[in-house]
């Protein structure tokens, strides 16, 4: 079994980071630790207001739940925290259901419904990723392609960067406004609805921004930017009330009070300081049957955010991963989350580079990086509030266009046509509607198209010459008039291929009158299940009627119990099956052989009026066996594919 598909579910995951741990190691955890601090900051706060909550909900996700799932996942590096699809995505569904329930409640009442639907939000998510995680359905995310989330992150991308742009540029979002197309078609033609002041403050900062990572790229370019406009509005704010208060008569301060008073500050949104409490999660059971449906969405992206984060560090570590650990630790920090409010997390792919990238050692580097969260805060908090919203919509903006990666988004255009439609019509979702059901629709291609290549199995057709040396049959003679046809299953038998792999061997059958004898070699045969017993016993009935034969050969142990379960072995008979037998790996193929000779033996003295021949079958050593160039069929045509 591979390292990185490990299934144990530990509690104690954490024990092996200290077995050796030294005091270079606590040196290298604590100033990564820092570094991941300076750019968790702005963006904890950032996601909190995307969301539409009170920074304090990002907060408490970043230094508090984030912890949980340091001690009890399983990556050394991973940070989790708040995330912009997760952030985007919180606030799709807690506007629906304000909307849809609770449309004429507003002020400090709304932002308490807001945050009872958060809590019952994380509570599920919480819950789905545990269920999973002891259910070990790690694996399951394998079956959604990473076209869909690079297509999906695209996306969250346009979202952001459209609805950023209303508080960059001071304008109110319409009620009735709902998907980015609409939105995007607002903002172009209602420039003339802009808060000038509040633009002037968001365009100058996004400029702030630009030029600063102009400057260096391992820059904190959002935590900089934001102490500047911090130190910026609190000198000026006391300059002003200074100014104000001593009755200076070369500015009109009432001018001057009229324009400022519309500029959304963060010291206007609710928060509930530093320290959690702990309360039991709200419970509407109204509620949760509409937040499952995005539950689900958020747990499989947190997920597969949180993995691809840990897995691309890994590579670079050498750790060995545990999928299903990362899942419960994930799910354990969003439980805890329900309880003190903080929002659902998901790994972070630029803060785990940086964590890493600075020397990160163990898992404490993401527990010293949410102490040093709260410490920056509790010392400068009385400055954060004093910054405008539209500086963390410049710095969204910016990093907006960060989270996707060009190279493999050109790549997915490229490669086939399948991963090029996946792509376009998941951004398309995500444009046109919600960013939820286009999530699931991206899934939903993705399985499907998997589904697709896995029903189609291959069927190599091989004969034995009189030597009993093994040949595939080349163009040259594939035509040629055969009483005898081995025809080697490979790939999956589940239902999706069962009808697929009987219309294959009927188009095989119904034209050639010469063959009496058809030898299915079942050794490479996968997932066999009811539907493919019915197509096999299908396939027998039609031979039978026909006065033809069915053998299998290279049976396994496993198939033989749903042959046998499903009452196969009786209907066929087991002297027309060969159990697989791994000492002599090709001795089932040469017995089938022989009892297909047999039966045609059998026939020719019916047919003369003698008693029919006994051949015993005899226990073959190890044959010699050459196998040439194989013929792939694929719904009863023949394809030469060569070595």
């Amino acid at each position: 079994m591979s390292h990185t598909l490990q299934d144990e579910i530990s509690l104690t995951a954490f024990r092996k980071d200290f077995e050796r741990y030294s005091f270079n190691a606590l040196r290298s955890d604590m100033m990564s630790g820092l570094a991941v601090a300076m750019l968790t900051v702005p963006q904890a706060l950032a996601y909190a207001i995307v969301a539409g909550l009170p920074i304090s909900a990002g907060l408490y996700a970043a230094i508090f739940s984030s912890m949980i799932v340091a001690f009890f996942g399983s990556s050394r590096h991973l940070v989790v925290g708040p995330s912009n699809a997760i952030a985007i995505l919180i606030q799709a569904g807690i506007s629906d259901i304000l909307f849809t329930y609770y449309r004429n409640v507003t002020g400090p009442e709304r932002d308490e419904l807001a945050m009872q639907i958060l809590t019952q939000l994380a509570l599920l998510i919480g819950t789905i990723q545990i269920l999973a995680a002891f259910f070990k359905l790690g694996r399951l995310t394998h079956f959604v392609s990473h076209t869909v989330i690079i297509g999906y992150v695209s996306g969250v991308a346009l979202a952001l960067i459209i609805n950023q742009a209303f508080p960059l540029l001071g304008m109110e979002v319409p009620a009735n406004v709902s998907s980015l197309y609409a939105r995007a078609l607002y903002i172009l033609t209602h420039f003339d609805a802009m808060h000038g002041p509040t633009a002037l403050i968001g365009l100058s900062c996004l400029a702030l921004v630009l030029s600063l990572k102009r400057m260096g790229s391992k820059l904190p370019v959002g935590a900089i930017m934001l102490v500047i406009v911090a130190l910026t509005a609190y000198f000026t704010n006391y300059l002003f009330n200074y100014f104000a208060a001593n009755e200076f008569q070369f500015l009109d301060w009432s001018n001057i009070e009229a324009m400022t008073k519309d500029i959304q500050l963060v010291g206007d949104t609710r928060s509930e300081g530093l320290i959690p409490s702990w309360n039991l999660p709200f419970f509407n059971p109204q509620i949760i049957n509409h937040l499952i449906s995005i539950a689900f969405a958020i747990a499989l992206l947190s997920v597969m955010e949180a993995t691809s984060a840990a897995k691309s560090t890994a590579a670079n570590s050498g750790q060995h991963l545990s999928i299903n650990q990362e899942i419960f630790g994930l799910g354990l920090g969003n439980f805890f989350s329900a309880f003190i409010g903080g929002m659902p997390l998901s790994g972070s792919p630029s803060r785990t580079a940086l964590s890493y990238e600075n020397g990160a050692k163990t898992r404490l580097a993401s527990i010293f990086n949410s102490m040093f969260v709260w410490l920056l805060l509790f010392a400068f908090g009385f400055l954060i509030q004093h910054i405008p919203i539209a500086a963390f919509a410049a710095l969204l903006i910016i990093s907006s266009a960060s989270i996707v990666n060009f190279k493999q988004l050109f790549l997915c255009l490229k490669a086939t046509r399948s991963d090029f439609f996946v792509l376009m019509i998941t951004i398309a979702s995500c444009i046109f509607l919600s960013l939820d059901v286009a999530f699931y629709i991206g899934v939903i291609m993705s399985i499907s198209l998997y589904l697709k290549k896995a029903a189609i199995p291959q069927l190599v057709e091989f004969t034995v010459d009189e030597g009993g040396v093994l040949h595939s049959i080349d163009r040259t003679n594939q035509h040629e008039p055969r009483r005898i046809r081995l025809i080697k299953v490979e790939g999956e038998l589940f239902f999706g291929a069962a009808d697929l792999f009987q219309s294959a061997l009927k188009s095989i059958t119904e034209d050639d009158t010469a063959t009496r004898v058809i030898i299915l070699q079942l050794k490479n045969a996968r997932d066999i299940d009811a539907t493919s017993c019915l197509a096999i016993q299908q396939l027998y009935e039609y031979l039978r009627k026909s006065g033809r034969h069915l053998i299998g050969c290279g049976i396994t142990h496993q198939i033989w119990d749903v042959l046998s379960d499903s009452g196969m072995v009786d209907l066929i008979g087991k002297n027309n099956l060969l159990i697989f037998d791994e000492r002599h790996p090709h001795q089932s193929v040469q017995k089938a052989f022989f009892r297909a000779h047999d039966l045609l033996n059998s026939e020719a003295a019916k047919a003369a009026g003698l008693a029919a021949p006994i051949t015993a079958i005899p226990d073959f050593a190890e044959p010699s066996i050459e196998v040439a160039p194989e013929v792939v069929v694929e719904q009863g045509k023949l394809e030469y594919q060569p070595e």
